[in-house]
Parts: structure tokens; C-alpha cells; sequence
């Protein structure tokens, strides 16, 4: 059943061009969830729900994911899918800003998966810095951005916000006393971090 469902988000996603997991970063991501199964999840950038559902095999008994997606059409098609999915009974689906909402969420959290706005995932992470359990996982997608994020010089202008801000999140999480963190490059560049708090 997944199978044909998960199939049928990736047709969705690439008529509509949005933003999945792509097939090369698949098996790091589910590896990844497969050795920590987390309980208390947070996802930021659900888009059409693919990497929660994803996601979703590997959690612990009794775990669960809340996952944030700011843009009404991906959310409600998030929505569809979870409920036509077995899963949707430990997803938490919220429409709304995840920059506003994480600070608000009460957590804890064993696994967060940072996939929203490149330039919010260091303000993001800060907010949830006292809401992450010890040795959790934080995981962030599009790292590369787009190759731009080893651009030296000058930067486009449009990007250059983002990019720099991008660069703050990796000296975050670069951060020994903070965090082990392993960068990998597959897909658009995915860093996991563990949580030394």
C-alpha cells in the first residue's frame, strides 16, 4: 500500500515541482531513522507529507511526529495523504510559520528534521536548543544550496541572506561542545547532528 501511495506523491511532487526527499538521500535518511527510533519528532517543511511519511516506519512504540508547513495547498495535500496513509494516527499536521511556531511547541524532542526556509534553520534550531533531549538527532536538508553555499566572493542577492544565514546554522552544529555532526552529500547536502546537551 505505501508503495503505490509513496509513488503517488512523487508523481505529485514532480508535476507541481515541489520539494521531496530525492531518491539519493532516501536510504541515508531512513538508515538514520531505523538506528535512533525516535519517539517525539518535530518536522519543519512538511510539503506534500512525503518524509514524514517516510519517516513515520521507524518511530518507537507509542512515537510521534509533529510536522509544520506554512504553505496552505502542500499542507492540505499533506493532509490527504496522511489520512489515506497507516500513519495517521501518530502525525500531527499544524499549517502555520515554523520560525513562529517551534518556539511554541513544548517538545521534548529525540528527532528534528529541519526541511523549511534554508535561511530560518538557525533561528529555528536556537529556539529549540533547551527543548532537545540528550543524544537527539538533528537533521537538515538542502545544505548545498544549490552548490551557493561554497560560492566565495560576492553572492547573488537574492541568495545572499539565505547563504549566510545557512553558514550561521553550520557553525551552530559545528559547534564540538554543542553537537557531532557528519555532513553528507547526497541529494543537495544533509547534515545529522547529535545533541550533546
Amino acid at each position: 500500500m505505501m508503495d503505490a501511495l509513496f509513488q503517488e506523491m512523487k508523481d505529485c511532487a514532480r508535476e507541481r515541482n515541489l520539494p521531496i526527499l530525492r531518491d539519493s538521500e532516501l536510504p541515508l535518511f531512513t538508515g538514520i531513522m531505523a538506528s535512533c527510533r525516535p519517539s517525539r519528532v518535530l518536522e519543519i517543511g512538511t510539503c506534500i507529507g512525503y518524509s514524514a511519511l517516510q519517516m513515520a516506519p521507524f518511530l518507537a512504540p507509542g512515537g510521534t511526529i509533529t510536522t509544520i508547513e506554512l504553505d496552505t495547498e502542500r499542507y492540505d495535500l499533506a493532509c490527504q495523504f496522511f489520512r489515506r496513509s497507516p500513519y495517521a494516527s501518530v502525525i500531527t499536521a499544524l499549517h502555520g510559520d515554523g520560525t513562529e511556531l517551534a518556539g511554541t511547541l513544548p517538545g521534548p524532542w529525540d528527532f528534528v528534521f529541519l526541511d523549511g526556509p534554508k535561511g530560518q534553520y538557525v533561528r529555528q534550531l536556537r529556539q529549540l536548543l533547551p527543548k532537545l533531549l540528550p543524544g537527539a538527532i538533528v537533521a537538515a536538508d538542502n545544505i548545498d544550496y544549490h552548490d551557493m553555499f561554497y560560492l566565495e566572493g560576492t553572492l547573488p542577492h537574492k541568495h545572499r541572506t539565505a547563504v549566510t544565514r545557512l553558514r550561521e546554522f553550520m557553525d551552530l552544529v559545528g559547534d564540538r561542545s554543542r553537537f557531532e555532526t557528519v555532513f553528507f552529500e547526497n541529494g543537495d547536502g544533509m547534515t545529522v547532528s547529535q545533541w550533546k546537551g
